[in-house]
C-alpha cells in the first residue's frame, strides 16, 4: 500500500513547488516594472504603503487560487481526502466565498424604548427620506454634548432644506458652541433673512459678533433683540456689556438700570452696578 502513495506524495510536492517557484519571482518582476516608472500617478501613491503593484495583485490572487484547486483535485483523485475535521478547516480556506447574511432593515422601535442614538439611526435608516429624524438626532447629540456630530447633521440639513431657519440657526449654535464665532453669526443672519421675526436669534447674532471682536455689529443685533422683546433683561445686560467693553460705561450702567427694572431680584445685574457707583 505504501509503494502506492510515495508516487502520488512525489507528484503533489512536484506541482506545490513549481508553483511555489513562479510565485516567489513574481515580486521581482513586478519591482522590476515599478522601477521602469518615473513619475508614479496619484493613484499609484498606494505603492508607496507597501502595497503590491496591480498587476502582481491579480497575478498572484489567480495563482493562489488554482493552488488551492490543485490541491483539491488531487486529494478528490488520490483518495486522500483529511479527516472529517480537517476537512472541516479545509472547506473554509479552499471555499471561493461563504454565504453571506442576509441583511434586513432594522425592526421598528416602538416609543417605549429608551431613545439613545441608535434608535434614531434606525429610525433614519427606516425613512432616509423624513428630515425630522436627522433633526431629532441632532437634537441628541446637542442634549449629549456632542457638538460634532450635532454639527454635522445640521450641516446635512441646512444644505439639504435651506429655506429652513431652525436648521440655520441650529447649525449657528453648534458653530458657537466650538468657538467658530464667524460661522454662527454667517448662519445666524441666514436664519434671520428667512425669519426676523425671532428676537432670541438676533440676541444670539450679537453673542456670536461680539465674541468674534465685532462689537458696532453686536449692538445693533442686541438692539433688534430688545425692539422685538423689550422686557427681556438678559437682552439688556448683554448690550450694557458691549458698550463697556467699547469704553462706555455710562450707556454701560443705564442699560442696567433699564434691565433691573424688568428683573429686580438679579443678582448679576446688582453685582455689576456695584462697579458703576
Amino acid at each position: 500500500m505504501s509503494y502506492q502513495i510515495i508516487p502520488n506524495i512525489i507528484f503533489i510536492f512536484s506541482v506545490l513547488g513549481i508553483l511555489l517557484i513562479i510565485l516567489r519571482h513574481l515580486p521581482e518582476a513586478a519591482i522590476n516594472d515599478s522601477r521602469e516608472i518615473e513619475e508614479p500617478s496619484a493613484d499609484k501613491k498606494l505603492l508607496a504603503k507597501g502595497l503590491p503593484a496591480e498587476a502582481f495583485s491579480k497575478v498572484k490572487t489567480n495563482v493562489q487560487f488554482w493552488i488551492k484547486k490543485t490541491w483539491i483535485f488531487i486529494l478528490e483523485a488520490k483518495d486522500l481526502k483529511p479527516h472529517a475535521a480537517a476537512g472541516y478547516r479545509m472547506k473554509k480556506i479552499f471555499s471561493r466565498s461563504q454565504p453571506s447574511e442576509k441583511k434586513f432593515p432594522p425592526a421598528p422601535i416602538t416609543t417605549h424604548e429608551v431613545k439613545n442614538e441608535q434608535y434614531y439611526l434606525s429610525m433614519i435608516k427606516l425613512q432616509p427620506k423624513h428630515f425630522e429624524h436627522y433633526d431629532a438626532l441632532g437634537k441628541f447629540y446637542l442634549e449629549q454634548g456632542s457638538l460634532e456630530d450635532a454639527r454635522d447633521i445640521y450641516q446635512y440639513l441646512a444644505s439639504h432644506q435651506p429655506t429652513s431657519p431652525e436648521f440655520q440657526a441650529r447649525l449657528a449654535y453648534c458653530y458657537y458652541q466650538t468657538k467658530q464665532f464667524e460661522k454662527a453669526a454667517e448662519h445666524y443672519q441666514k436664519s434671520l433673512g428667512l425669519d426676523s421675526t425671532q428676537p432670541n436669534r438676533y440676541y444670539n447674532l450679537g453673542l456670536s459678533l461680539e465674541a468674534g471682536g465685532k462689537l458696532p455689529e453686536a449692538i445693533k443685533s442686541f438692539d433688534q433683540a430688545i425692539a422685538l422683546e423689550p422686557k427681556n433683561s438678559k437682552y439688556y445686560l448683554s448690550l450694557s456689556n458691549t458698550y463697556a467693553k467699547m469704553g462706555n460705561t455710562q450707556k454701560a450702567k443705564e442699560l442696567l438700570l433699564q434691565a433691573q427694572v424688568f428683573d429686580p431680584s438679579n443678582e448679576l445685574i446688582k453685582s455689576k452696578l456695584t462697579k458703576y457707583t
